[in-house]
């Protein structure tokens, strides 16, 4: 298979709700912020890395890797986070994965990639729960994602669907996918690794 340049856009730009409002990627896993378990698993598999978050600036810049905020004002989600990432990207693919899940596979692009190709998504299916926020998408979405969200939608799910992406299943590594969403889950992982 052709090797192709990806960019991966981790997603930590959110306000935490069932974090109660804390930055979810700066929380610690084994005394390392839960965004570096996400680049851990995930350099390998890609050329770039950039954050897409909207405060503790500072803090994600001492990796050293590009920080962008939301392109469009209001905390609008996910796909506000996906379409900044994707204006700031310089290659035709992009990986997104979220802050929060801090175990993804070392296949995961690879088996996205073998997907994606007459697609313009892929994103993963653990099979049982969809995860579209751990996706490969083609940057030249992003305008779609523009007008998407200037109606007023948000809804991420929706959107893939929308534009016909394809659900990859990953059933055989379902454990990988867990997100970290709220202190008892955090505390639940800390004690159990």
């Amino acid at each position: 298979m052709l090797k192709i340049p990806i960019t991966a856009i981790i997603l930590a730009g959110g306000k935490s709700a069932r974090m109660n409002g804390n930055d979810k990627g700066l929380l610690l896993l084994k005394d390392k912020p839960l965004y570096c378990h996400v680049i851990d698993k995930i350099k390998p598999q890609v050329n770039t890395i950039m954050i897409n978050s909207n405060r503790n600036i500072a803090l994600y810049q001492q990796t050293n890797y590009k920080v962008i905020n939301d392109a469009l004002p209001g905390f609008l989600g996910p796909l506000a986070g996906i379409y900044s990432g994707l204006i700031n990207s310089q290659t035709i693919w992009n990986l997104v994965v979220s802050c929060d899940t801090p175990f993804l596979p070392t296949d995961l692009v690879t088996r996205l990639k073998q997907k994606a190709i007459n697609h313009q998504a892929a994103y993963v299916f653990d099979g049982e729960k969809h995860h579209p926020t751990i996706l490969l998408v083609r940057r030249e979405l992003a305008e779609k994602i523009e007008q998407y969200l200037i109606q007023g939608d948000r809804k991420l799910m929706l959107f893939l669907q929308t534009i016909d992406a394809v659900a990859v299943d990953f059933s055989d590594e379902k454990q990988l996918f867990i997100n970290i969403n709220t202190p008892q889950d955090l505390n639940f992982w800390n004690q159990s690794l």
